[in-house]
């Protein structure tokens, strides 16, 4: 009788081990189940909205800038103007619908963005009269903190705003899937803790084993060997589904692991490929007989520029410069402006003529449409005291004589858009004489246009003020005394590329009477030659 009772004690205590394990497991496994779709949703908010939204006003953006280039570069860009405002009507419409559905500070936030274009449109229809560069010409950097509406640079403004926001919401979903992702696995740990405690009480050969072998393959995974590999579904029933779904977790998590091993050799490789592309962009050949040339880049981002330049020693023992700005700065700037680089030297090497090198690189720009380059380049011929030069759309060069006047030397044709037509001649080139310390400095308008805390422009005036004031007028003294004057200035450094490259005869080689001077391709100020602020 005693043994009876005590059997039926043993077993009524082994049913309510079991039970208090299976409620504890249920609600482990509501908690998982749950985690589990937070993460599902915010996953799919990543990929259904965020991602697409910051695309679209990727593409919005595009189409604005072809649309002020487009504008600045006259009736030539009339067909520009037109597929840009149609893909901007499209991507504004699928920006919108993507907004609906986040918050009130995106739906907000999109609106805004949709209300400036529709002002910049209207300010900037056919015959109204506008201030050209108030509506074109500046992106909100150059516009200060508020922009007026109706312009660039207040559309500028809010498309940058609304791209703020959107990555901001984007890494909150991807920190909350990271999340919800430590929340599940500690789920599927609990979970088995329980699972083992209900397999040691009821069967060791249907749930111990399992549970002890998916235990085990957990902690593995967890431990960062996500090698681990379950065979097979083990066990029946629930325990059986909850094997193949710590198998999902434990090949997301092997998928994590791969992508965090490349992302760390990426980011082992990234210092010295910045490096490499800088110095790429800045490298200089030694210049010919009779040249010394000088020169830098300054990225506004990181060591990475859109402005290439280089000098190259011609077989007639000429030397030639050139100085190129890609639209924008970054990585994808830097890139093109490699790339660009490299045709520029090759064209010259090969005796290519100067608008002939232009165009190579007007060829290099095909399918590059949202891109853009100025560029110039100077032939400096100390045996026959001479400077020919071609600008495509560049910031005019300084030369500055040997009497201290500083003169520009004008554009000789548009800037080389992948959009526009290039045929031979587009680009003329202009010659002028080059005599015994004579000096030329090509800059990029990262330092001309480069503006202090308040919004002032460093200007023309100040770097003709500059140059014209050189006790020392040589290549480095001249880069040297820019540079310094532009940090004295406190120009923002981060609006904007900053190049500069300078050369200049080492001594006369001839008269300057052997090539006459193209009074009309040299543009002199009517001042003195240190120029006052314009008023």
């Amino acid at each position: 009788m005693l043994s009876l009772r005590g059997l039926n004690g043993s077993r009524l205590l082994l049913i309510a081990v079991v039970g208090v394990a299976a409620l504890l497991a249920v609600g482990v496994a509501v908690v998982g189940l749950v985690l589990n779709a937070h993460h599902e949703q915010a996953a799919g908010r990543i990929e259904t909205r965020w991602r697409p939204a910051i695309a679209e006003l990727g593409s919005i953006r595009g189409a604005l800038g072809d649309l002020r280039a487009a504008a600045l570069v006259g009736a030539a860009g009339e067909e520009l103007r037109g597929d840009a405002r149609v893909a901007l009507g499209e991507h504004l419409e699928a920006l919108g619908r993507l907004a609906a559905g986040a918050d009130t500070e995106v739906r907000a936030g999109a609106v805004d963005v949709d209300r400036s274009v529709t002002r910049w449109l209207e300010a900037a229809r056919p015959g109204t009269v506008v201030d050209g560069v108030r509506v074109y010409a500046r992106p909100a950097s150059a516009a200060g903190a508020h922009p007026a509406a109706g312009t660039y640079a207040a559309v500028d403004a809010r498309a940058g705003l609304l791209a703020t926001l959107l990555e901001r919401r984007r890494l909150l979903d991807v920190e909350d899937t990271s999340k919800h992702m430590n929340g599940v696995m500690l789920y599927i740990l609990g979970l088995s803790a329980l699972l083992l405690v209900a397999a040691a009480a009821v069967l060791q050969r249907h749930y111990l084993a399992p549970a002890g072998a998916l235990a085990k393959d957990l902690r593995r995974a967890a431990s960062g060997d996500t090698a681990a590999r379950h065979p097979g579904v083990i066990g029946r029933g629930w325990i059986g589904r909850l094997t193949q779904e710590a198998e999902g977790v434990r090949r997301r998590l092997d998928l994590s692991e791969r992508q965090s091993r490349r992302d760390q050799e990426a980011l082992v490789q990234v210092g010295p490929a910045v490096r490499g592309l800088h110095e790429i962009l800045a490298a200089r050949e030694d210049p010919g007989p009779g040249i010394v040339a000088a020169g830098d880049v300054r990225a506004a981002e990181g060591l990475i520029a859109g402005d290439y330049l280089g000098t190259v020693p011609l077989p007639d023992g000429s030397t030639a410069v050139f100085l190129g700005d890609v639209c924008g700065h970054g990585v994808a700037a830097g890139l093109l402006a490699v790339r660009l680089k490299s045709v520029v030297m090759v064209g010259l090497r090969l005796g290519a003529e100067l608008d002939t090198a232009v165009r190579a690189v007007h060829f290099a720009l095909v399918g590059e449409e949202e891109r853009f380059t100025t560029l110039a380049i100077a032939v400096l011929d100390p045996a026959r005291a001479t400077l020919t030069w071609v600008n495509a759309g560049h910031e005019e060069p300084f030369l500055r004589r040997a009497d201290g006047t500083v003169e520009r030397l004008e554009a000789t044709g548009p800037i080389v858009h992948p959009l526009l037509e290039a045929p031979p001649g587009t680009w003329r080139t202009r010659t002028t004489r080059l005599g015994t310390g004579d000096l030329l400095v090509l800059s990029t308008d990262g330092l001309t246009e480069g503006r202090d805390s308040s919004g002032e422009e460093f200007g023309d005036h100040r770097a003709c003020a500059v140059l014209a004031g050189l006790t020392d007028p040589t290549p480095l003294a001249a880069v040297t005394a820019l540079y310094t004057a532009a940090d004295r200035f406190a120009i923002d450094w981060e609006r904007d590329d900053v190049s500069l490259l300078a050369a200049a005869p080492t001594q006369a080689k001839s008269t300057a009477s052997e090539i006459p001077r193209v009074e009309a391709a040299v543009k002199e100020p009517a001042a003195s030659p240190r120029p006052s602020p314009p008023a």
